[in-house]
């Protein structure tokens, strides 16, 4: 696609322009990337998901906007298109943004993914360039008039020092794993788990909506910390999208349906516990042992305690409520929500068994879900603390550093992307 190596522009270029791809650029970007990122998928089925994943709810009418790199003093016609240096694309999220006192707001916020640049083009500065002008592009982008974007993010898979120098810093990236399980029903006597049933698409828009109002609850409530606190939505938009993603790799690769989108506990309203999870096949889908192959845990809630991914939730409602000291039914609650998200976690280890799946993620488990981990499987290793890969990064557009003034809550699976 254009100029040999001796004619390209540095990385500092003034040449070089931020804008959007057409058609045929965009899908020249699949392929490249597609080299690198189809996974068990074979080129024109990868090309196909990215048209599918580009036509859902989530992404239709404006959700999803491409970007690219060029040279802009470069001339281009039909017969010469563009040299694509560097490509990416951002995703549009809901979220909110809580301030000290507990005030909330909805905004816009994007989310970054596929950053990608030619091998051939690499170590010239390009990337660095198009994600420092995308980080200059984005806060405005998509906003009400006389408004910026409070912050986006993006999930680094090349550590944190390249996107931390381009503005997005790196936030606590960890999560428990857990191995698929044969004596199900076994482990479930043994621990006295209560029932878990399994959760299909259809059940999903009433739990997501329940969960936004958990997640608005817990933002209403002011934090020692004084911190802004905020949380991308957990809507059943951005569920359906990750589960499109499985479901087409499903169907490609000739496997079984997954029907099943993630497990419940309890009946009655206000005292239900539940996860959503999807399967991800980085790797030969037909391989037990291939670790590229996960049951990826996108969202983890509790009802009745309202954990929706803070450590200090007791705390804050304690303090609220004018009583620094400890309900004498936190230690029951905290038992009872421990078994509850045990006997998911055990669920899920099920469904990975089911799919030949290597194990279970819960990413930034909250300390229930560590404790239910060990209930679930005693020998769990400690939570694994993630250098390099799926780095939860938020560049913060507000006044301050991201790490000092920023409290991200429910930083889980499902604001991938």
């Amino acid at each position: 696609m254009g100029a040999s190596k001796k004619d390209l522009p540095s990385g500092d270029s003034p040449a070089l322009t931020l804008t959007h791809p057409t058609d045929a650029e965009k899908v020249a970007t699949w392929k490249l990337n597609g080299a690198s990122w189809r996974g068990a998928l074979s080129l024109p089925s990868y090309l196909r998901r990215e048209e599918h994943l580009a036509n859902q709810a989530f992404t239709r009418n404006g959700g999803l906007t491409f970007w690219i790199l060029v040279d802009g003093s470069s001339p281009s016609s039909p017969d010469k298109p563009r040299k694509v240096l560097s490509s990416c694309e951002t995703l549009r999220k809901r979220a909110l943004v809580a301030d000290e006192e507990g005030n909330i707001e909805e905004v816009v916020c994007q989310g970054v993914g596929s950053v990608f640049c030619a091998p051939e083009l690499r170590e010239r500065g390009y990337a660095g360039r198009m994600m420092k002008e995308l980080g200059k592009e984005l806060e405005r982008w998509q906003q009400k008039e006389q408004t910026k974007c409070q912050f986006t993010v993006l999930y680094s898979d090349i550590g944190k020092e390249f996107y931390a120098r381009n503005g997005w810093h790196p936030f606590p990236s960890s999560h428990v794993a857990l191995p698929p399980v044969s004596s199900f029903d076994q482990i479930y006597q043994e621990r006295s788990l209560p029932q878990s049933r399994p959760l299909y698409a259809s059940d999903l828009a009433e739990l997501c909506d329940t969960d936004e109002k958990l997640i608005r609850r817990s933002l209403s409530l002011q934090p020692s910390n004084k911190k802004t606190r905020l949380a991308l939505v957990p809507d059943v938009e951005t569920m359906a999208w990750h589960h499109a993603r499985e479901e087409f790799a499903a169907n490609e690769l000739q496997l079984r349906e997954p029907k099943i989108k993630g497990a419940i506990v309890g009946n009655e309203a206000g005292k239900r516990a539940w996860i959503i999870w999807t399967r991800t096949w980085n790797g030969d889908p037909y391989r037990k042992d291939d670790t590229d192959n996960v049951l990826n845990i996108l969202r983890i809630v509790v009802e009745e305690e309202e954990d929706v991914g803070r450590e200090d939730f007791h705390d804050l409602v304690n303090t609220t409520n004018g009583d620094s000291s400890s309900s004498p039914n936190d230690g029951a609650h905290m038992r009872k929500s421990v078994q509850s998200v045990a006997s998911l976690l055990l669920a899920a280890q099920k469904e990975a068994t089911k799919f030949d799946l290597s194990e279970v993620q819960a990413w930034n488990p909250t300390r229930t879900t560590t404790q239910a981990a060990k209930v679930a499987y005693p020998a769990v290793a400690a939570v694994i603390e993630r250098d390099s890969q799926s780095i939860a990064s938020l560049k913060w557009y507000g006044s301050g550093s991201a790490l000092d003034e920023v409290e991200w809550i429910g930083n889980e699976k499902y604001g991938w992307c």
